[in-house]
């Protein structure tokens, strides 16, 4: 009521906006999907408001407790994997020190093997959760789907070294560029 009071032409723009991401008549995601991502999104910012909506949405447009938990479980995923994966950057560092030129640069990977070299164990059992979280077996929620919410997630947290790898696994799973537009949405 008070951001619409003191900000009405940018709270008006932004029920448009809601409107459109969430369209029920929108023939390219159906709104449970929709919902899932936001939940995928929700979890990763952490944001009770928005768990609440969109859970109470999801439920509304027939979405189980298990594709809840799903949708929760690859945002969990991919926070710890983009932790990990910009944690070989922290090891570039570590290495080059005061000689770093660069902070992030194609080849990068390579610094993967310090990190897993010096994990005790916790990469491996970090694969192995991923492995659990993108189970084609498990049909819950479609690969597809999952990659749909990782690709929202990876946009939010802004890694790009996960965006490029759930946007060829979304693709690979038979993901359309509308599909993932949407999800991005």
């Amino acid at each position: 009521k008070v951001l619409a009071q003191a900000a009405p032409t940018q709270v008006k723009a932004f029920g448009a906006f809601d409107a459109a991401v969430f369209d029920k008549d929108d023939e390219v995601l159906d709104l449970r999907t929709k919902e899932l991502i936001a939940i995928g999104v929700a979890s990763t910012t952490q944001c009770p408001y928005c768990l609440d909506v969109h859970v109470g949405n999801a439920k509304k447009e027939g979405a189980s407790r298990e594709e809840v938990a799903r949708a929760v479980f690859v945002s969990a995923g991919l926070r710890a994997g983009a932790a990990y994966t910009h944690g070989l950057l922290a090891h570039k560092i570590s290495e080059q020190g005061e000689d770093l030129e660069q902070f992030q640069e194609p080849g990068d990977v390579k610094h993967l093997r310090a990190l897993r070299k010096a994990s005790g164990g916790s990469v491996e059992a970090f694969g192995e959760f991923d492995a659990a979280v993108f189970d084609p077996s498990d049909e819950v929620l479609s690969v597809k789907v999952r990659e749909l919410i990782a690709i929202a997630v990876a946009a939010t947290t802004q890694c790009p070294y996960c965006l490029g790898a759930h946007v060829g696994n979304a693709k690979k799973a038979g993901a359309t560029d509308e599909e993932i537009a949407r999800s991005v949405m």
